[in-house]
């Protein structure tokens, strides 16, 4: 899922399409990318093994070196100190309540400027991007 919605993204710097007037556009997009960033980094967990546990401490602990409020991020993230059972719960409400709320909302936001503001069409031979008379 993260490589599908990288490709997307990438078709849409390709086209110009994150100009004016779909600059909010790109954002929820910019937005449900780190949605789909976050399902695969909590579900990593969800299997409660030696692999997953060890991720998931590495992958708390980049959020913990943020400065000032890290250990704060990293305290709130495990639910405590140390990787637990607080910390599956966490992850596991967060992967199937939190982000799929958050998903949907953006998908419907995301959808609705496509449908007000249209699709980019792909720049016409001979044309420069930016150059369209709409």
């Amino acid at each position: 899922m993260v490589i599908l919605v990288v490709l997307h993204m990438l078709r849409v710097i390709f086209y110009g399409a994150y100009k004016f007037p779909r600059e909010m556009t790109w954002i929820t997009g910019a937005l449900l990318l780190l949605i789909v960033v976050g399902f695969g980094f909590t579900g990593y967990l969800l299997p409660w093994d030696q692999k997953a546990y060890w991720a998931t401490t590495v992958g708390t602990r980049i959020a913990g070196t943020a400065p000032l409020i890290g250990d704060f991020i990293l305290r709130v993230m495990r639910g405590g100190q140390e990787l637990s059972e607080v910390t599956l719960a966490r992850f596991f409400g967060v992967h199937v309540w939190a982000l799929p709320t958050l998903l949907f909302s953006l998908i419907g936001i995301h959808l609705y400027l496509i449908i007000r503001l249209g699709i980019s069409a792909p720049p016409k031979k001979g044309e420069k991007q930016g150059d369209s008379h709409e």
